[in-house]
């Protein structure tokens, strides 16, 4: 089982809704939920670019093991938009969408006022939000994924 965690920052670099830039980080853990901890994890940064609904996103692996399976780390995206309830894209060929959360409470209130997208076959229910998937990372399964990206200022983004 593998967990992943995305933790970033939405910037307005780009005008409409549908360019932007974001910069995060993704955590990548075995165990199948969020919070387990007698497996292989791994960190990485990341950053999307868009425009026009198009872009990739570019997974820079910092420490841990290296669990995503993507040979350069470079994941093209498309439909990409981000407005105040969420933040919504294809990656190959799967549909993520990250709603807005005023209240995380998977992780104590650390990620309040984020876009949050979880799942994993071995969560609660609670942790399960929006819309995400292991394998667009390679990964199988049986892996928890989670993407976060808190807006800038702590508000959801105005259209950009």
């Amino acid at each position: 089982m593998i967990s992943l965690v995305f933790v970033g920052f939405a910037y307005q670099a780009l005008a409409p809704t549908s360019n932007g830039v974001l910069f995060g980080t993704l955590f990548v853990n075995e165990g199948g939920y969020s919070n387990a901890t007698s497996t292989q994890t791994g960190s990485y940064n990341v950053t999307l670019t868009a425009q026009k609904g198009s872009g990739s996103i570019l997974l820079t692996f910092l420490s841990g093991t290296d669990l995503v399976q993507n040979q350069n780390h470079l994941l093209s995206i498309s439909n990409y938009t981000i407005d105040t309830n969420k933040v919504s894209m294809v990656i190959g060929g799967h549909t993520i969408t990250l709603p807005w959360q005023d209240n995380d409470t998977v992780w104590n209130h650390q990620y309040d006022n984020n876009y949050i997208a979880s799942w994993g076959p071995s969560a609660p229910a609670y942790e399960i939000r929006g819309q995400i998937a292991g394998s667009v990372f390679g990964l199988p399964s049986a892996a928890y994924v989670e993407f976060r990206f808190a807006a800038q200022g702590g508000n959801p983004v105005r259209d950009f």
